[in-house]
């Protein structure tokens, strides 16, 4: 799944606008625990903004030492960037040669193996809609999708059953839905607009793993990072671990080049956060002596870079989010396995006839 090429903060403040595409952030302090976390409202338009061509890179230009993921499929925008890049990630693990997720995408296009073009506008793993993909009832865009950061109510409310969340990302993680409520005085839904993802972190350099939103928040209790828990859980696979965390550039002892080389090596796409937007880093170079992440940015089929800590056509870098699925054992361990079980078992009733 790898191959070897030849050849920005979060502010604690309260609704902060932080970019054109009306990005805004803000300060909680979690009542379970204590801690004070931040979360950003990702809803970056399906058009892309000013100096992406510049960010464009041809990959048979990178150094030697480059590295890259060559198996994650890249995507136009569909109905949110970050639904649009858990749905990359999730079909790179569909498309995995061990055949170990082969239940991510099961629908009828490309053969049921995430395409690795174009995914959005070929299958429904990002988000489902009916007479799209085979799909016959409505799904998650005839029930949340108006328009391009349009608030609620959504299509659904009043008029008809929410369908049962199942078969895309945009669901599990919350895009597009009216269903929270964070700006106080509390009384109804303030988020998502469509287009929208809210992504938490902490207000530091330390891990946030797998948070579950307050309940009082609204329901039910999911956000990206969670989201995507819920999206590989509900296609049967177990999730190793989830977590966001700030890069070291804007924190002591956040998440570092050097972690994000260590899951590029180990075969792990990684979540970017900027300001506005979500992307998924698949590789790595050095270019000018500057530690380079290699991309796909959701507005296309094509590679991308950008700076570690940098910017990404003027939305600067601030975080990131890894997950890692549990690994499935292969066929003939879970044969040992089972062998093992039996000889404990047999080795046991000798013990009882003595």
């Amino acid at each position: 799944m790898t191959k070897k090429i030849s050849l920005l903060a979060i502010l604690p403040a309260t609704i902060i606008i932080l970019s054109a595409m009306c990005t805004w952030a803000d300060t909680y302090y979690d009542p379970v625990t204590g801690y004070e976390l931040a979360f950003m409202v990702t809803d970056s338009s399906p058009v892309p903004p000013l100096g992406v061509q510049a960010q464009i890179v041809d990959i048979g230009l990178l150094s030697e030492s480059a590295y890259m993921l060559s198996d994650v499929p890249t995507s136009s925008w569909t109905y949110g960037c970050s639904a649009t890049s858990a749905g990359m990630i999730f079909g790179y693990y569909d498309r995995d040669p061990r055949d170990w997720y082969p239940n991510m995408y099961t629908g009828p296009a490309n053969d049921g193996v995430a395409p690795l073009t174009d995914l959005g506008n070929q299958c429904s793993i990002i988000a489902t809609q009916n007479g799209f993909d085979g799909r016959t009832t409505y799904g998650h865009v005839d029930d949340y999708w108006i328009s391009v950061n349009s608030p609620g109510p959504d299509p659904w409310d009043g008029s008809w059953t929410e369908h049962t969340w199942g078969d895309c990302t945009a669901d599990f993680m919350g895009t597009n839905q009216w269903k929270w409520d964070f700006d106080p005085p509390p009384g109804k839904p303030d988020a998502n607009v469509d287009g929208a993802t809210i992504w938490w972190s902490y207000n530091s350099g330390d891990k946030l793993y797998d948070y579950i939103q307050d309940a009082g928040y609204g329901l039910p209790q999911t956000a990206g990072c969670h989201g995507m828990r819920l999206f590989a859980e509900s296609r049967g696979y177990a999730v190793a671990e989830n977590y966001t965390q700030n890069i070291d550039t804007l924190y002591a002892g956040g998440f570092s080049f050097a972690d994000y080389m260590w899951e590029i090596d180990n075969g792990y796409p990684v979540m970017i956060h900027v300001t506005g937007h979500s992307m998924v880093g698949v590789g790595y170079d050095v270019i000018d002596e500057f530690d380079t992440i290699l991309l796909h940015d959701t507005w296309g089929d094509y590679w991308a870079t950008m700076t570690w800590g940098g910017s990404y056509s003027g939305m600067d870098h601030y975080g990131m989010t890894v997950f890692h699925l549990a690994a499935i054992p292969e066929p003939t361990t879970i044969a040992l396995f089972g062998l093992g079980l039996l000889g404990l078992g047999a080795k046991l009733r000798r013990r009882k006839q003595r």
